[in-house]
């Protein structure tokens, strides 16, 4: 898509001329047209993970997008979400929940009766580094922990959301767990968990939408809830905010002066923050910025060349790459150019 070019009621032509130099084209490393697409997350160590609900299955691709295998998840119903890391494959419904070697053998199940009490109401689950597998229970909204080589149930921890939808963020160090739980027009809930001596401990984390931790995992970003409109990066250790910025208020983004920050975004790396912005009426589309993770400035517009439909970023590893996906089911990898802008050295304040 290209960039807009209007400004300010003013029609400031430096200002015009300015905004189109700073559109950046990413790098496309690959696409790839799968089945119907359904959830998309980073398997460290692996590559990407994409499940298709519509065929019960799922897609393992290597880190450039490559398919490494395409697998039946066996459950029984179409609703579900799954995790895989180098030794198994989980898949949660409300229903049961299911453990598989990567030739796809079962290797334990354990059944359940989750009743679909509104929306959200999705269970999640989550492999970790350490051979734990962590499951979100939305009836009596439990975080659970199990072996996921043998099914034993380690610990449970009940948590302060009521009937929600979880979505986890491994923390860098491999050993904590990060996850925000939407719980639709109600404010999400975002959390810190692990496991210390076979007892889940964890804390809560402030801000909205937790979104996923800088490489050091010294700070997290929290992205906005329609009853609080911020974008903010926040210290780990005790969630005070390190930079915020109102969502309809992105310092030197001169778009439309009715845009709005969406709820998508990712860390693409320690230095940048790709977010969305509606770029028309019925939110069918959306415009991609680049903003710096030490001021939250706009540094650049993405220019993809193509449209990109609503909640098009689907995940990121963190070291400036990314994940689209559209409407016809392709995926598509995408990278920063070594230069952001092409103006003059010096501009860009990231600090």
């Amino acid at each position: 898509m290209r960039p807009r070019l209007q400004t300010s009621d003013e029609g400031d032509d430096h200002l015009r001329r300015r905004r189109y130099a700073a559109a950046v084209r990413p790098v496309m490393i690959a696409g790839v047209v799968l089945p119907p697409v359904g959830w998309i997350s980073q398997v460290a160590g692996v590559g990407w993970m994409v499940t298709h609900p519509t065929e019960s299955s799922a897609t393992v691709l290597d880190a450039d997008l490559r398919v490494v295998t395409r697998f039946d998840v066996p459950v029984q119903a179409q609703r579900f979400m799954a995790s895989v890391n180098q030794r198994h494959l989980a898949a949660v419904t409300l229903d049961e929940l299911v453990v598989c070697d990567r030739l796809g053998q079962v290797l334990w199940r354990r059944e359940h009766s989750i009743p679909c009490a509104g929306l959200p109401c999705a269970p999640n689950c989550h492999l970790d580094a350490q051979g734990v597998l962590w499951v979100y229970l939305p009836a009596g909204d439990e975080l659970v922990a199990y072996d996921a080589a043998t099914g034993a149930e380690l610990d449970r921890a009940r948590l302060d959301s009521s009937v929600g939808a979880a979505y986890f963020f491994p923390h860098p160090d491999g050993k904590r767990l990060g996850l925000h739980v939407a719980m639709g027009q109600d404010t999400p809930l975002s959390h810190l968990a692990r496991l210390a001596d076979g007892r889940i401990q964890g804390c809560n984390l402030p801000g909205e939408f937790l979104n996923g931790f800088t490489s050091t995992g010294d700070r997290y970003l929290a992205l906005p809830h329609s009853d609080v409109p911020e974008i903010a990066i926040r210290d780990v250790s005790t969630g005070a905010i390190v930079v915020a910025r109102g969502s309809t208020e992105i310092p030197g983004y001169n778009g439309d002066s009715d845009y709005s920050l969406m709820e998508a975004a990712a860390l693409v790396s320690d230095d940048f923050v790709l977010v969305a912005v509606n770029t028309d009426d019925d939110g069918d589309f959306e415009n991609h910025l680049l903003l710096s993770t030490r001021s939250l400035r706009w540094q650049a517009d993405v220019d993809y060349g193509l449209d990109m439909t609503q909640n098009a970023i689907a995940a990121t590893d963190g070291q400036g790459r990314w994940l689209t996906k559209g409407p016809d089911a392709t995926v598509c990898l995408w990278q920063l150019p070594d230069r952001i802008t092409d103006e003059l050295p010096g501009q860009l304040d990231l600090w």
